[in-house]
């Protein structure tokens, strides 16, 4: 007399088991990942933050030379949200310069770029200033527009340079302060200049004046 085996498949109850534990599973690697990403990108901005420290101290101790009015300066100047004739104008002064022109192939220039264009610019302006910007992630610097068109500088009808800025982590572009009032011309807000300047993270929600904003302070 022979036996009969029955061979056993899975049922719709057990493939279904089976595929929620996968997705389950799925969803914590996922999740897991996130976060290594997360606390990868707040390392970047942190370590981003203190060599721009560092290079504002050897910017301080260098003793950089601008042109009257602005001789008692001893940071990077503040041209935070100035419109690029400002802009033109500002480091033209500074630099002594008969002409400044700044171009943006695709239209007007974002003036939220305007502090951090300046703080690079003069940043690397002095040779151990330059060499610890070098140290910054290269994808963190940049002086494409939001459309992806260049931006430029040319002093004194030279030749045209890229107008370089530094972004964080996230894609915004940083916010340097070095003043406490609001006032756009950097003359007449001498007197509220801070002890040093603070440079700025809008974080991870790419928005100013939130919880997650960073700073070097």
């Amino acid at each position: 007399m022979k036996s009969l085996k029955h061979k056993r498949g899975f049922t719709l109850v057990e493939m279904l088991v089976v595929v929620a534990i996968i997705a389950l599973l799925a969803t914590m690697v996922i999740g897991i990942a996130s976060q290594l990403d997360s606390q990868g990108e707040q390392k970047l901005a942190k370590s981003t933050m203190a060599l721009l420290t560092a290079a504002l101290e050897q910017f301080h101790d260098y003793g950089y030379t601008y042109r009257p009015p602005y001789s008692n300066f001893d940071f990077p100047l503040d041209c935070s949200g100035f419109q690029v004739d400002m802009l033109q104008a500002t480091l033209a002064s500074a630099l002594g310069a008969a002409t400044v022109e700044i171009t943006n192939h695709d239209g007007p220039k974002c003036p939220t770029y305007s502090a951090s264009e300046v703080l690079y610019f003069f940043l690397s302006r002095v040779p151990e200033s330059r060499k610890t910007l070098e140290k910054i992630d290269g994808s963190l610097i940049t002086n494409l527009s939001d459309l992806g068109a260049a931006i430029e500088i040319s002093i004194d009808d030279g030749p045209f340079s890229p107008l370089l800025r530094i972004v964080d982590p996230w894609g915004t572009t940083l916010r340097y302060d070095y003043y406490n009032e609001m006032e756009p011309n950097p003359i007449l807000r001498q007197k509220g200049r801070k002890t040093f300047p603070v440079i700025i993270s809008a974080g991870p929600d790419g928005r100013f004046n939130t919880a997650d904003d960073m700073s070097n302070r």
